[in-house]
Order: C-alpha cells, then structure tokens, then sequence
C-alpha cells in the first residue's frame, strides 16, 4: 500500500497519482510533507434549521514538504497538482487514478458523524484508522437539491429590411435607396394605367359567350351518368339529324351549284367569243330599216320601227345553247355627231334571254346618249333566244322614233 503524503489516504501498489486528492504519490523513502486539511467527499453537510444543503469545505492548499526546497519541487520529479489551464495534457504523462471508496471507520463512525468520546465529526476533518491512519472518503449519494436548468429564450433576430429591386433594370438595390444606384431611375413602380371600359360589342360577345358556356354546361356543376348518356345520346341524334340534312341539300343543290362553280372559273379563264344569232326578228320594220340589219357588222345601218318606239322588241335565235356574258349596243343611225342627233336614240332597254327549257331571264341596262359602243355584262347560261326592248328614248318626237345601229352578244358556246 502507498500512503498519500497529502491526504493520507491508502493507495495501491504501482499507483502514480493518489485516488482521493489527485496528487502525486512520493517514495517511501522520502519524507513526507505536512498534511492539510483533508476534503470531506460525502453528502454535503446541511443546515439543520432550514435543512438546506451548506457549501462543501474546500481544503487549503498544502503547504511545502518537507522534500521542497522554497516552494518548488524536487529537481527530476514532475509538480505537483494538475496540469495549468490552457497547456495541453503531455501524452507522457500518466493520467490520474479514479478516487478510491471511502474505507469505513472502525467502530460505527461515519465521515461527518460523532467522534468517539461523543464529539461530533467536522468536515474538515480526515477519517482516520485506529492506528490514528487518515482513510479515503466515499462519496455520498448526489444531492436532490439541485436547481433545474432553466429554459433559455431563442434569439430571434431583427427582421432585415426589404432590398428594393429596379422596375426598369431589375437589379437589387440596398435597402433604404430611392433612385437606382445603376440605372439612375426612381426605384417606384410606375402607377398601371386604369384598365379601358368594355364597349357594347366586348359586352354583349361576353354574355353570349356565357349563355353558350351554360347551353353546353361547361360550368363546375357535373350532371350524373345517367344525364350525360342521354344528352351524349341526345347530341348524337342531332348531328345525325344535321348530317342527313346537309346530305339532302347538297342533292338537291349540288349540281347547279357544282355548274355554276365551274362556268364562273371558265369565265374568268377563256376568252369570249363572238356569238352570231342565226335568224333575226322583230315587232315591227321601218322600210329600209330592217332587223336583219342589226347584226350585219356595219354601225351606219340600223333597225327602227314603225309607230312609237316604246314597247317595240327584236329578236334573235341561235342554233345552239350558248354562254352568254357581254351584251355590245351601238345606238343611233351612225356614229357622226350631226346624223345622230336627227333620229331618236335608246335610254333604256330590257335585255330577256331564254334557256332551252323556256325559263326567260330580264336584265335591265341604260345607255349613254353618245354615238359609239356601249359594252353591258349579261351572264346566262343555256340561251337559245335573246331579246331587245326599248323601253325609253332620246329626242322624243324625231323620225324615226328609236334606232339602234349594231347589236353584238359574246359568250362561250
């Protein structure tokens, strides 16, 4: 056993640091140095008033040895007491014991209880042997006194302030700046301009488009399965009913539509030609004015009637169905200013055409009082028969009372 030259406690054999107070363990042979006062490690004495734990006795710190020379330690050993704070442990260096048990005291004392002879133990004082050899303390149970740790508030830290950012450029700017520090402007949003009132059309295109919404049910509302199969079923039924419809038209309409189509596009893409009657008439001859005359090619020889000019007609037939589109009217007896004044001339006359199937059609078209060619667009199709009717004049009251020198009809046989 190595005793501590410290405390006096009891250590075993090949100890270098004394389990009780830390110390290192001198040799036997050496002298040990002056005891001081030893540290009671029990339960913390109480006050017996107020039963509140006391502060423990904290020990001296031991005076020098007697194998110290002025305070310092002896030349080749190490100092005594733990390391200085803020100098690394030296891993040379063994670390120190766990404290011993408390070896109890002979005869029933207890560390801080009676003395023998009726004295109270202090706790300043070392339990000793019965050889008067001071022993190890145990350490008493932990105290339950011991104050709860408190709860400690988190830090929240102060709200940072918004970095406003550039409408104009879009860069960050530091918080608190009021013109951009890279563009130069002010770092306010531009006021928006007040949205435009709707006009009647916007208005009355919404409601429709609401009212079309609500017939086709497009709202949040869904109808059960057995509504949605009879309005799908429904909806089939009448596109079904279109479809039908759509193909009953076209039969009937599709075929003069379809002619039509194609006698618009051969009209703008052929050239017209010149369509001869084959024999001509009219409602009434003046002599020398007949109405084969209207259509020799020469414009100084002309029809005229007899009597009135009003209601007076002449007509011309073709072998064939022909296409007709341009009507040509050359009126008067000539084209010399000094003859054409002295004869009545056509203001207004009827143009009737018949197809092969006895269908006329009337096409009304009014002349200029001027000598010279007067071209008219008359379109119709299948004509076999075209007739002229005056139905107005120019110089009422000459001789003869109208006449027209030349009548030509272009077309696509």
């Amino acid at each position: 056993m190595i005793t501590c030259a410290n405390c006096g406690a009891s250590n075993a054999d090949g100890r270098q640091f004394c389990a009780a107070c830390g110390e290192y363990l001198w040799d036997e042979g050496t002298a040990r140095p002056a005891s001081g006062p030893a540290v009671t490690r029990g339960r913390p004495e109480t006050d017996r008033a107020t039963d509140a734990p006391t502060d423990p006795v904290v020990p001296a710190p031991p005076g020098p040895g007697p194998s110290t020379v002025g305070g310092k330690p002896p030349v080749g050993r190490p100092p005594v007491g733990p390391p200085p704070v803020g100098r690394p442990p030296d891993p040379a260096e063994p670390a120190p014991a766990e404290p011993a048990p408390t070896v109890a005291k002979p005869g029933g004392a207890k560390p801080g209880g009676d003395k023998p002879g009726g004295a109270k133990l202090t706790g300043d004082e070392p339990v000793r042997a019965g050889d008067g050899t001071p022993q190890a303390l145990q350490p008493g149970p932990p105290s339950t006194t011991r104050e709860a740790p408190r709860p400690v508030d988190p830090v929240v830290p102060a709200p940072r302030p918004p970095e406003p950012t550039c409408p104009h450029c879009g860069r960050i700017n530091p918080p608190g700046r009021r013109i951009c520090r890279f563009c130069g402007k002010t770092l306010t949003a531009p006021v928006a301009p007040e949205p435009e009132r709707a006009t009647w059309w916007e208005r009355l295109r919404d409601r429709w488009r609401r009212l079309w919404d609500r017939v086709r049910r497009r709202g949040p509302r869904r109808s059960a399965p057995k509504d949605r199969r009879a309005a799908g079923a429904a909806r089939r039924l009448l596109l079904l009913v279109l479809g039908l419809c759509l193909v009953g038209v076209l039969a009937v309409a599709g075929p003069p539509l379809a002619r039509w189509a194609v006698e618009a596009v051969r009209d703008r893409t052929e050239d017209p030609a010149s369509l001869v009657p084959a024999a001509m008439s009219a409602s009434s001859e003046k002599l020398g004015a007949g109405a084969a005359r209207l259509t020799d090619g020469a414009s100084n020889r002309y029809w005229a009637p007899t009597g009135t000019a009003a209601g007076a007609w002449v007509e011309g037939r073709f072998t064939e169905p022909v296409r007709l589109l341009t009507v040509i009217i050359t009126p008067g007896v000539g084209e010399r200013r000094q003859a054409f004044l002295e004869a009545g001339r056509p203001r207004g006359l009827t143009v009737v055409t018949v197809d092969a199937g006895g269908k006329e059609k009337k096409t009304d078209i009014e002349l200029r009082d001027e000598p010279g060619e007067q071209h008219f667009p008359v379109e119709a199709s299948n004509v076999v028969r075209i007739r002229l009717v005056v139905r107005s004049t120019y110089g009422p009251g000459l001789d003869p009372a109208v006449a027209i020198g030349e009548a030509e009809f272009f077309g696509r046989r």
